[in-house]
């Protein structure tokens, strides 16, 4: 199919170098309100993407506990009362969270894309989930790291794990938008986040209750959370770091187009 096309780059919201140095401005309650609109207006197209992810890291969890216990119902029946929870048990749910964790890393990171699209206006296909796949390496060697990490600060003082993982958050996205290496994208993350803590840390509070009531609810709100969750880090991500865009006006419809026909704009992280 031939296609005449004229290609553009732009750039849309902070830098990276105004990030570094705290030279961006973050109102907690912004960010939450953008973040609900943009769930509600990309809610079913992107459901299907984070429940596969979910579905990912649930199968992995499994099979990594089924290689180290007799019966994964060992873990389930000590987590809900019906049996005591051993030392042993602890540590190979412990483990299999760490490992399911890493090893989605690159759908994980393809969800992190998505929600940052949102945030710049571009619609996205359930399909899209797979593009974090193209950074599977970095972003699964960055998972690594940062889990790492913030388990030791868990066994160290919970609070210090939840202080890292808030302060590492832009890691996997940095490394997809920026392509940081993991160590780097750690580093920046961790640097532009500090500069903010107070605001940043309110808006993931906001997360936090929204993960307590879908554990209150078995689960269920969990449809509307974790979706939530990835159009929060697109949000915060472009008003800090910004985001390069490459805007292609095409004679004909684009299959990764936000819309059918016509001149379109795509982003391609």
């Amino acid at each position: 199919m031939n296609k005449q096309q004229l290609n553009n780059a732009l750039h849309v919201g902070g830098t990276l170098e105004n990030a570094l140095t705290g030279k961006y401005t973050l109102n907690a309650t912004s960010v939450v309100e953008e973040a609900m609109q943009l769930t509600k207006k990309n809610f079913w197209s992107f459901l299907p993407a984070v429940l596969f992810l979910s579905a990912v890291n649930v199968a992995l969890f499994m099979v990594v506990l089924s290689v180290l216990l007799d019966s994964p119902r060992e873990l389930m029946g000590a987590f809900v009362g019906k049996t005591v929870m051993t030392d042993d048990l602890l540590a190979s749910g412990r483990i299999a969270l760490f490992a399911s964790t890493v090893l989605s890393a690159p759908i994980y990171a393809g969800a992190s894309l998505m929600g940052l699209s949102h945030a710049i206006g571009f619609r996205t296909k359930p399909r899209h989930i797979v593009k974090g796949m193209a950074f599977a390496m970095a972003v699964t060697l960055g998972m690594c790291f940062v889990s790492t990490l913030q388990s030791i600060g868990n066994q160290i003082l919970p609070l210090l794990g939840m202080f890292l993982g808030v302060t590492f958050s832009m890691t996997t996205l940095l490394i997809c938008e920026k392509r940081l290496r993991p160590v780097e994208a750690m580093v920046v993350s961790f640097r532009a986040i500090t500069k903010k803590l107070i605001p940043l840390s309110l808006v993931y509070i906001v997360i936090a209750v929204l993960f307590v009531f879908s554990y209150a609810t078995a689960g269920i709100a969990l449809i509307w959370a974790l979706p939530f969750m990835f159009n929060v880090k697109g949000v915060l991500y472009r008003e800090m770091f910004g985001v390069g865009i490459e805007v292609t006006v095409a004679e004909e419809g684009d299959d990764d187009s936000s819309s059918g026909g016509g001149n379109n704009e795509v982003f391609n992280a």
